[in-house]
């Protein structure tokens, strides 16, 4: 009998990056050792329900882990200068990457630890968006984020030394996240506003389903945006590992466009019949290459899973997974008809499921779900 028959059905996991989806038990050892490892014992002792917030959980944990070791400039960042630094275990770090890795490799306890606790305060809170909730602000508890004026919501220049915003000595930062938002038409005028300040190129797109954006500008304006985001209550479920950075700057794109969708990625379902909060379990890369493994050594595993490519055909012609399903769609909107057409494909079958970063199988998964799930459980 397969995972997923166990159900009944198809239930799906997914990864955010890229993303993954799968219908099964997250926490089975593929490898068929029986020795438990402290993050899977930990995993094992929660309900169904805390269970669902465990990545969060571990995401922001690790996030605050590294931000409790930064060590404060003592002059103005500048782009030669670097931004932060990180001191522990006696040495300095100047980067991200290597502030991670130290912390991944050295400090796993304590991060495991701390991802117990923050599940415990949100079990006896309720979700973990009522860290960011209209009523939970640093502002006010009275007012909503939204009654705010934009400009309390902007950093302070004065104290920043930035480039020209022609400068090629810059980035591209390219993110998403899922939450809801009240008020999107406040968000994009603050949004507006706020990269104008920045000197910031790209796009943006606003939704009550979140925010997807995509753009450019010298490293201390990327800098100064990433940590506004994060300051924001909208967005405190982000970290800066969700900014996915890549060289650039402001000249890699024409202008500055951002606008209020129905979706925050165009698959042309409201978001209030398919929400992203019915999205799949979010695999780690380990989790989900263990899960191609094993898909592509078990002959029976083979048949009773489906490796699904969310992407657009010409994406997945540059590479993809062997073995893998690739629709062949020029455009995310086609995945819905995809499904409905090949529903009885699915039934009954393991399905992992990833694109480019993260935000097509949030919600293409909660659309196999939709489907599959209320037709065969």
């Amino acid at each position: 009998m397969s995972l997923s028959s166990c159900y009944h059905g198809a239930d799906v996991f997914c990864r955010p990056e890229p993303d993954c989806c799968d219908l099964g038990f997250p926490d089975v050892d593929l490898n068929g050792s029986a020795a438990p490892t402290p993050e899977s014992t930990l995993r094992a002792g929660l309900d169904v329900k805390t269970r669902k917030k465990y990545m969060y959980a571990k995401k922001k944990a690790f996030a605050l882990f590294v931000k409790d070791l930064r060590s404060p400039s003592a002059s103005p960042p500048t782009v030669r200068d670097g931004f932060t630094k990180w001191k522990c275990c006696g040495h300095e770090f100047r980067d991200l990457r290597t502030i991670h890795k130290h912390v991944a490799a050295q400090h796993a306890t304590e991060v495991l630890q701390q991802t117990g606790s923050l599940l415990e305060e949100s079990a006896a809170t309720s979700l973990p968006r009522s860290d960011y909730s209209d009523n939970n602000t640093n502002a006010s508890t009275h007012m909503s984020w939204s009654n705010h004026k934009v400009s309390d919501w902007l950093p302070d220049m004065k104290c920043y030394k930035t480039e020209a915003p022609t400068s090629e000595s810059g980035e591209v930062l390219l993110y998403y996240s899922y939450c809801d938002i009240s008020d999107p038409q406040w968000v994009c005028d603050w949004q507006r506003t706020l990269c104008e300040l920045l000197h910031l190129t790209g796009k943006i797109r606003i939704a009550s389903e979140g925010i997807n954006g995509t753009i450019g500008g010298n490293r201390v304006s990327t800098r100064l945006y990433m940590d506004t985001m994060l300051s924001h209550p909208l967005f405190k479920q982000m970290c800066l590992d969700d900014f996915k950075r890549s060289d650039g700057g402001a000249h890699c794109f024409p202008d500055l466009r951002i606008g209020v969708f129905r979706e925050i990625v165009p698959m042309g379902v409201d978001p209030q019949k398919v929400s992203y909060k019915e999205t799949a379990t979010h695999l780690t890369p380990e989790e989900f290459h263990k899960r191609v493994e094993w898909y592509l050594s078990d002959p029976q595993e083979e048949k009773d899973t489906v490796l699904l490519d969310c992407r657009n055909f010409y994406e997945s012609k540059i590479g993809q997974f062997q073995n893998c399903l690739a629709p062949d769609i020029r455009k995310f909107s086609y995945f819905p008809n995809y499904v409905d057409q090949n529903l009885d494909f699915f039934k009954d079958k393991t399905v992992l499921m990833y694109c480019t970063g993260g935000i097509r199988c949030e919600r293409g998964s909660a659309y196999l779900r939709s489907k599959v799930i209320s037709s065969f459980s």
